[in-house]
């Protein structure tokens, strides 16, 4: 007799790619593999997309400005981004995985969820399975790293045990205490200022959030966050490997050539920029027929601190993003603006389901 699917123990799989834009400019260029390299822009307005490991080594990082980069290794070289050239690298990669399980979520364009419940490859084992992925990814050039659980919050998380080109397996018996010895800002989701607060209460690893009173955690937290977390580091995340990405918010941003000083400026660019590209992306010609959970507006300063201010609403609206842009605007403190980005959260059919871990 076969065993009640709700007493099968779920085999989970994330993938990730290592230093993914640039094992794909390799490819291209293999004398790069020689030389320490980012993919991004290496000017005074330019932001490191990634980096390979030989200019990690110097502290080189994703995020951080190309000036900076620059200085922390000074010759270092830059490789403009091609993000067609990158998806259809990341195609190639959901074709592999296909080829092993009709369950797959691609979580980004550089990971993966895998679920291998049902998997009959290598005798059923995740592992050998995961394996025999890595070793094809190989021969098309890339290399990833794996972490193996039966949920997916453990399984992203163990994926980064063996990075580069290794793979990590926290069986279902031991993911309490795996999740125990954990710093709190592993836990995807906790942001830095969920972790200050956290850390003044005195909160630092998994295991104080498993012996926390969830009245408290509330409290620091709010209600949904605060459960959330205890859930997550009791161990219990049934959220699915979903094949189907829900849209879960809609947006656009850019980085300016020149800081803008001026409030209008900053408007006369939402107005002829970013607001044509949001309708243009959201597919509809009427704000009042884009149904909404919140509006966004996100400012990036000189100092490359950021910004954000959202209000929930139930359509989108020009005239909320201009308020939204004016209290943005307020936090500036006399630093230039660098970025600006708009976006909409959308509605979601299945919350439940859908739930993350959005703590900040």
């Amino acid at each position: 007799m076969s065993q009640p699917s709700s007493l099968i123990t779920r085999k989970i799989a994330l993938l990730d790619l290592d230093a993914f834009f640039a094992s794909a400019e390799v490819l291209r260029d293999p004398s790069l593999a020689e030389r320490p390299f980012a993919v991004g822009g290496g000017s005074e307005r330019g932001v490191v997309a990634t980096a390979n490991y030989l200019a990690r080594q110097f502290g080189v990082r994703s995020a951080m400005s190309g000036t900076h980069a620059r200085r922390l290794c000074p010759h270092l070289h830059f490789v403009k981004p091609d993000h067609r050239y990158y998806r259809a690298m990341s195609q190639q990669v959901l074709d592999v995985l296909r080829s092993v399980t009709d369950v797959v979520e691609p979580a980004s364009i550089d990971e993966f969820y895998l679920d291998l419940t049902h998997n009959t490859l290598h005798r059923g084992s995740a592992s050998l399975t995961m394996e025999a992925v890595r070793t094809q990814l190989r021969g098309l050039g890339l290399t990833a790293s794996a972490g193996i659980s039966c949920q997916k919050m453990v399984a992203k998380i163990a994926s980064e045990e063996r990075k580069p080109d290794g793979q990590f397996v926290v069986p279902p018996e031991a993911v309490v205490d795996y999740i125990a010895q954990l710093n709190l800002k592993r836990i995807p989701g906790v942001g830095p200022k969920s972790l200050e607060r956290l850390e003044n209460a005195g909160y630092y690893h998994g295991r104080d959030i498993q012996r926390a009173e969830l009245a408290h955690l509330q409290q620091l937290l709010g209600d949904k966050a605060g459960w959330l977390l205890q859930q997550r580091c009791a161990g219990n995340d049934p959220r699915p490997v979903v094949t189907e990405r829900i849209r879960k918010s809609v947006g656009c941003e850019e980085t300016l050539r020149h800081d803008f000083h001026q409030l209008r400026q900053v408007e006369q660019f939402l107005d002829e920029v970013l607001l044509p590209q949001l309708q243009k992306r959201l597919g509809e010609t009427r704000w009042q027929n884009v149904h909404i959970k919140s509006q966004t507006v996100k400012l990036k300063f000189s100092d490359f601190q950021q910004t954000t201010v959202s209000r929930t609403a139930k359509t989108a609206s020009p005239s909320l993003f201009y308020q939204l842009l004016r209290e943005a605007w307020e936090r500036r403190f006399q630093r230039g603006v660098r970025l600006i980005g708009v976006s909409v959260a959308l509605p979601d059919p299945d919350e439940q389901l859908q739930l993350e871990l959005e703590l900040d």
